[in-house]
């Protein structure tokens, strides 16, 4: 399980956290109404002014540490190999603004000092052309030899002379390769608050985040600042390969998944299939409102499907995986 990966997708938008819920005083179609509300969260988020102009300025191929900002996920230490260029980076300093059939030009090298100002113009949806200016600032690494990797990044968007958004990241690295902590924050002013953060119990190398002896804790979160309304959604991996997946909100809603080890394995063509046994529960105030029980393949195909079902406190049965969203991407990355 790629920190990074997770990272990533929150930084463009695709942390779709989902929480399944029912109570003693609700039906399965205030569940779905449950959801879609916080699946508008999501969506709110994506649709924002801060997301249209970071899309604007992602597709501009900016230079450097805007690599961030682009859909390509790759790998875990990838994208941040591709940014460890302790003397380029020095180049970058200063101010770039994007010029029509030029691109991006360094126009001011000096100003801000270790510091990097992109300014440039973008067309929103209602074809509303805006000044936008994102800052790169308080930069830290972590150095090793002849390798710089950052530790710290905080990112600013203005927009029409307005501060609209900022992202920060940071991490903590024990070697070049051996990172124990890592966190995103995407803050929408005013309005949401989206982020990722990592936690392992032993070192893990971050090309191997996936590998079978992972012990730690990925947190993903959503805010709602208009309503104060929050979900937390962590996924804990054991020593032993076995996971556990929790969801709660600021509702006193709470989900408990536990996801086992490899309880079967198929060989097709080559291909190793892997199952795994899934039971949990759904809670709202303490009290049990719903179950969950079922089993995962990975990868999924016709002979090796996915099968997890909801049932409700009224007995009816529902397929989990229509509203799963984000926890389908980590139950079939396991």
């Amino acid at each position: 399980m790629k920190f990074l990966k997770f990272c990533l997708l929150v930084a463009s938008f695709g942390l779709l956290l989902t929480l399944v819920s029912c109570s003693s005083e609700t039906t399965p179609d205030d569940t779905k109404a449950f959801l879609s509300g916080l699946n508008a969260i999501m969506a709110n988020a994506y649709m924002s002014e801060s997301s249209q102009a970071l899309e604007s300025f992602g597709n501009s191929n900016p230079p450097g540490p805007a690599i961030v900002f682009k859909d390509d996920v790759g790998s875990p230490t990838a994208n941040l190999r591709k940014m460890r260029d302790p003397l380029g980076l020095d180049t970058l300093y200063g101010t770039w603004d994007y010029v029509d059939l030029q691109g991006w030009i360094h126009v001011d090298p000096d100003d801000p000092a270790n510091a990097i100002l992109f300014t440039w113009d973008y067309t929103d949806t209602a074809y509303v052309t805006h000044a936008a200016e994102l800052l790169v600032d308080s930069l830290e690494f972590y150095e090793a030899a002849d390798d710089t990797i950052p530790t710290n990044i905080w990112i600013g968007l203005n927009v029409d002379s307005d501060d609209i958004a900022w992202i920060k990241f940071s991490a903590h690295y024990v070697s070049a390769d051996v990172a124990d902590e890592a966190s995103i924050v995407y803050e929408i002013v005013g309005y949401y608050q989206l982020g990722a953060s990592i936690v392992t119990n032993v070192e893990v190398d971050t090309t191997i985040l996936d590998s079978l002896d992972f012990d730690g804790t990925v947190h993903l979160w959503a805010i709602d600042r208009t309503t104060s309304y929050q979900v937390d959604y962590y996924v804990t991996g054991y020593g032993d390969d076995s996971w556990l997946v929790e969801l709660e909100d600021s509702d006193d809603w709470k989900m408990e998944m536990n996801i086992s080890e490899v309880v079967e394995t198929d060989m097709v063509q080559g291909d190793r299939y892997e199952k795994r046994d899934i039971e949990g529960e759904i809670t709202h105030g303490g009290e049990v409102e719903a179950t969950i029980e079922g089993f995962a393949w990975n990868p999924e195909d016709v002979d090796h499907p996915t099968e997890i079902t909801i049932i409700f406190s009224d007995d009816t049965e529902e397929d989990f995986q229509q509203y799963a969203g984000m926890l389908n991407l980590v139950i079939l990355s396991m």
